[in-house]
């Protein structure tokens, strides 16, 4: 029995370079006049490379809370990260800051939080599944002066803000209209719609990352044992077949493979492949290796074969990047650290722990900045009083977060250094 993952690339990499087609006459007919069905792509207007949408910059960091009494509103807060104060970005004197009037309040919405665009620009995206529709929001950084950039109906572009992009004159995103899945790309000018790429079937989020002006996109094409009837062998049976990497122009809409993995080396449901700040990494937990692959060449090189070695056949989310910080990378849970240009490893200095939900953790990294990183400096517990749905009051045991900036050399080498900016909130 043959399951095909597959958004239809193999044909693509035959046919060679090839400019995404126009958006069918279906997908035009759920356009709006503000927002006309996705045209084949243009020529960008920028050159720079593509780089995730963030929450903040050197200057601030953007977060949102409940209005309390209102389930339908939020707010937003922001932390000023040169003097290390925070606040409601609103100016209206007297203002109770728990309705529209106040500029810090907009309707709750999937995806609505402040992204930074430059020094001068927010974005909000809001996804609304009643209407299958995304608005586009640009404001001043003080969150005044909104105005809607698009509103695209049809359109779900945004309902993971961890695979949108921008190189300062466009976002560019995985999304759907209707049952048409792709990249598309939406110029912050006018917010007109253009499709990078179609896929040909529906799939979920194959995008590891982006390297220069093309995105890493993952397909499969695997064949899976015959159902036994035995659920627990079935669940964990191992297919077989071939795991490929490309690289998505978003300028030509070439396609081009970067690399493929095939089940005779790996488990392919268990590979381990990322993509950090703009770079490739394949990690061997068997071998306990760390390697990258050149986009141009395809050559693979090795950086270290000191990482700690694990069952391929093992599931564990120990070997994910967190960061590479002045050089060297570090993993969400691995004791070691590794210097991706020298392949030196070494054992990583911890911090000490955060304690919440029971047991230790350490800092997490917020928002990583030129020397700096805004990470969770510190937890206080607290009781939280709520009330149910059918009105009776409880209470939760748990704590509060507290952001603090720390420099990059102390958090490698486990300085707890902190400069307290606020609390998370709630």
């Amino acid at each position: 029995m043959k399951r095909a993952f597959s958004l239809a690339l193999t044909a693509l990499l035959l046919a060679g370079c090839t400019a995404a087609p126009a958006a069918s006459g279906s997908a035009a007919s759920t356009a709006t006049a503000e927002t006309p069905a996705a045209e084949a792509a243009a020529p960008a207007a920028s050159t720079e490379p593509l780089q995730p949408l963030q929450l903040g910059d050197e200057k601030q960091y953007y977060m949102v809370e409940d209005v309390k009494g209102n389930d339908s509103l939020l707010r937003y807060r922001v932390a000023d990260l040169t003097d290390c104060s925070e606040r409601i970005p609103c100016d209206i004197a007297g203002c109770t800051h728990d309705s529209e009037d106040c500029p810090a309040v907009a309707q709750r919405a999937f995806g609505n939080r402040l992204w930074v665009l430059d020094d001068n620009t927010l974005l909000s995206l809001q996804y609304s599944d009643e209407d299958f529709s995304t608005t586009l929001t640009l404001m001043n950084r003080d969150c005044q002066n909104r105005r809607v950039l698009a509103t695209l109906d049809g359109y779900d572009l945004f309902s993971s803000v961890n695979a949108t992009y921008t190189d300062g004159s466009a976002l560019y995103s995985y999304g759907r209209q209707e049952n048409q899945e792709g990249i598309y790309r939406v110029d912050l000018e006018n917010g007109k719609i253009t499709e990078v790429q179609p896929f040909s079937t529906v799939y979920s989020l194959p995008i590891l990352g982006t390297i220069g002006r093309n995105f890493v996109l993952k397909t499969s094409d695997l064949t899976y044992p015959e159902p036994t009837g035995d659920l627990g062998a079935d669940a964990t049976a191992l297919p077989t077949g071939t795991v490929t990497h490309s690289l998505l122009n978003v300028d030509t809409g070439e396609m081009r493979e970067l690399y493929t993995y095939s089940s005779d080396a790996w488990n392919l449901s268990n590979l381990d492949a990322y993509v950090v700040d703009g770079q490739y990494y394949q990690i061997d937990r068997a071998a306990g290796t760390l390697s990258t692959v050149d986009p141009d060449t395809g050559e693979v090189r090795q950086i270290s074969d000191g990482l700690p070695t694990a069952d391929r056949n093992t599931y564990t989310s120990d070997y994910q990047p967190e960061a590479v910080l002045h050089g060297w990378m570090v993993f969400y849970r691995l004791p070691v650290i590794v210097n991706v240009e020298t392949g030196e490893v070494r054992q990583r200095i911890d911090l000490p722990e955060n304690y919440w939900n029971g047991y230790g953790h350490q800092p997490s990294i917020y928002l990583q900045l030129q020397d700096r990183l805004l990470v969770d400096c510190r937890y206080e517990p607290y009781t939280r009083t709520g009330i149910g749905t059918d009105g009776t009051p409880y209470t939760i045991n748990t704590e509060r977060t507290y952001l603090g900036l720390i420099s990059i050399d102390d958090f490698l080498n486990g300085v707890p250094n902190y400069t307290e900016v606020c609390q998370r909130p709630d």
